[in-house]
């Protein structure tokens, strides 16, 4: 303010002193300006608030400069605006996951059906104990009815018409015969044990303990059998007359030799 006082007072002396000074060139005019301006933009904050959390700013932040000119004896003040844009969002998402636990329904009483080989479709029967076996195949000498199976609950021992089953063995062979454990177990048979979870139309699944036995003349011609630590779970039919088998359990060896291959089908009942 001081400079511009001056110097509007020296020109103001100049236009008065003028016509009484010669002069051999015009005096050169010389005139000063300061001009400042500042603008700034305030500083804004929006925040927005919707179903899950979201904030959004915008900063205006505004930069002054001066710059002086001696030629001009002019100062200029320039502004910059640089805005800058500061979006965040939070989401959450909240996903409720419920374990279904889907099981098979408890397989009650089934049949069992042949499937494979010449008694292929016919169900196993429990015959009268003077047959002294479970039996498939058409023929049907005890006019037996057809077998009635469930598992014991905890134990998985095969029941056929509420009775346990055994594998019955014999010497020289790699598999036994199934027909009703005896009250007094002997050393020559076998719980068999079936898989539980097992479900209607599936294979029915069991095994029993793999035994080498030996004959033993001074027991009612009742062998002497030690088990060998291994399972038998594979199931054939040993022909005894045209349509008429006997059920056994065993070996792959003994299934895949003189014994007719077969599987039995689950049937609900």
């Amino acid at each position: 303010m001081h400079c511009s006082v001056l110097l509007s007072l020296a020109f103001a002396f100049g236009a008065v002193a003028g016509p009484c000074m010669p002069s051999a060139s015009e005096a050169s005019e010389t005139s000063s300006s300061a001009t400042s301006s500042a603008d700034s933009s305030s500083l804004s904050q929006s925040t927005s608030l919707s179903a899950l959390p979201s904030t959004s700013s915008t900063t205006d932040s505004t930069v002054s400069s001066s710059t002086f000119d001696s030629t001009t004896a002019s100062i200029t003040i320039s502004t910059s605006s640089t805005t800058r844009s500061v979006t965040s969002s939070a989401t959450s998402d909240a996903t409720t996951s419920s374990a279904t636990a889907t099981s098979s329904p408890v397989l009650g009483n089934f049949n069992a059906i042949a499937q494979g080989g010449w008694a292929d479709g016919t169900p196993a029967r429990l015959q009268p104990p003077e047959y002294g076996s479970i039996t498939l195949g058409s023929y049907n000498p005890g006019n037996a009815p057809v077998g009635v199976l469930s598992f014991e609950e905890g134990t998985g021992s095969l029941l056929v018409d509420g009775n346990k089953i055994c594998g019955f063995y014999s010497p020289y062979l790699e598999s036994a015969s199934l027909y009703t454990c005896n009250a007094s177990p002997r050393s020559n048979e076998a719980p068999v044990t079936c898989d539980l979870g097992q479900a209607d139309g599936g294979l029915l699944k069991c095994s029993a303990p793999a035994m080498t036995c030996i004959e033993d003349f001074n027991d009612d011609n009742d062998p002497v059998c030690y088990a060998t630590g291994g399972v038998w779970s594979y199931f054939s039919a040993f022909q005894l007359l045209g349509n008429y088998f006997l059920l056994h359990i065993g070996s792959l060896a003994a299934r895949q030799g003189s014994y007719v291959p077969i599987d039995l089908v689950i049937q609900a009942v």
